[in-house]
């Protein structure tokens, strides 16, 4: 999700080559394999998937699904594209996906702290040079403190302290999304009270993470009031909001980030309302929607591929969209079966995303 930037090449040092193709192919091979292991070990979780089903690794993958997902699957994939970008730091996220290897795959919850918060630092270092060496901006800085949020949650998530791994985790995606949308608002004229208020739910973030450390109840409050903020930021003044009747991927990808910015309401009205299903709308409803909306326009700078527009690719998004819509239902009725069939539905938007973006990808350049 972090995009090459026209702005930083205005100070370009000697670059490195590009990196091969097949290495970065590896690296994304990693993160997908983690990204599987988290979803399987939801799935038991929900009762979607039988634990005997999924393998001798099962319970591992069960133990910590959601610190797979945040730090083995979307800490090596941010991390790659930022590698990508720059050129360099190849081991960022090469550690970040051998973390979650070795605690879905072999239960070693240590290493994988330790790796985590070694790939975190790596993805600190990134942002610093490419703002020393590049060009500093506001949404350079914002991604930054996402990445040290990242740091925070990783350590948190070693030291047993979940509560604030999980703000941690949460406001490293939410702070890399604000960060690129805040960029391309650079793009329009805004006024100076909203430029103020995106400042202040920036520092609001910022703050929870902080906080959860010390008094995790109140961090969380605090949280979610801030995500109520940043999704009426959000809907007020990014982009995408103008752009979701343009043709091809511009208007998928508007869309996709329309309907995000509509969970991350929802979630944190959940979250104020004290239902943990407010996670799972953050996680699922908002970040992935970002996901399926730019997936499309990061597969060319990432691998070259230009798949062709196709509107199959909001179908993912639908079933998902509903998916999630029951188990939020079922999570406040406690309806066990319905959150077993959200499992499912949840796993089958991610297989029609890769089927629909494989024939896109045939399809196109």
């Amino acid at each position: 999700m972090v995009t090459p930037r026209s702005d930083t090449a205005a100070r370009r040092p000697a670059d490195l080559p590009a990196l091969p193709r097949w290495a970065v192919a590896a690296v994304a091979l990693m993160a997908i394999l983690n990204l599987l292991g988290a979803v399987g070990g939801g799935l038991v979780r929900l009762g979607s998937l039988s634990a005997q089903g999924f393998g001798p690794t099962g319970a591992h993958a069960i133990a910590a699904h959601g610190a797979v997902m945040m730090a083995g699957f979307f800490g090596a994939l941010i991390a790659l594209e930022r590698v990508v970008a720059l050129r360099r730091g190849l081991w960022v996220p090469v550690l970040a996906a051998l973390g979650g290897w070795l605690g879905w795959g072999a239960g070693l919850w240590t290493a994988s702290g330790v790796l985590w918060v070694v790939s975190a630092s790596g993805l600190v270092w990134l942002y610093v040079w490419a703002g020393s060496n590049r060009a500093m901006s506001l949404p350079l800085a914002v991604e930054a403190s996402g990445a040290l949020a990242l740091v925070v949650a990783n350590a948190a998530f070693a030291m047993g302290q979940m509560d604030a791994a999980r703000i941690g985790w949460s406001a490293f995606l939410v702070l890399t999304i604000a960060g690129e949308r805040r960029e391309l608002t650079r793009l329009m004229k805004l006024p100076d009270w909203a430029s103020k208020a995106f400042l202040m739910v920036w520092a609001g973030a910022v703050a929870a993470v902080l906080l959860a450390l010390w008094r995790p109840g109140v961090a969380t409050v605090l949280w979610w009031i801030t995500m109520a903020l940043l999704a009426a930021w959000l809907l007020r003044w990014d982009v995408a909001t103008r752009q979701w009747r343009a043709r091809g991927w511009a208007g998928h990808t508007a869309i996709c980030l329309v309907v995000g910015y509509v969970w991350l309401a929802t979630g944190s009205v959940l979250g104020l309302m004290g239902q943990t299903v407010a996670w799972h709308a953050l996680w699922l409803g908002f970040v992935m929607a970002m996901v399926f909306g730019h997936a499309p326009i990061m597969l060319p700078a990432l691998a070259g591929w230009r798949p062709e527009p196709t509107r199959w690719a909001l179908l993912p998004l639908a079933v998902l969209g509903a998916s999630l819509a029951l188990r939020v239902g079922a999570s406040v009725t406690g309806w066990a079966a319905g959150l077993s069939m959200a499992g499912a539905g949840h796993a089958l938007a991610f297989v029609l995303f890769g089927a629909v973006m494989v024939r896109a990808v045939r399809r196109g350049r």
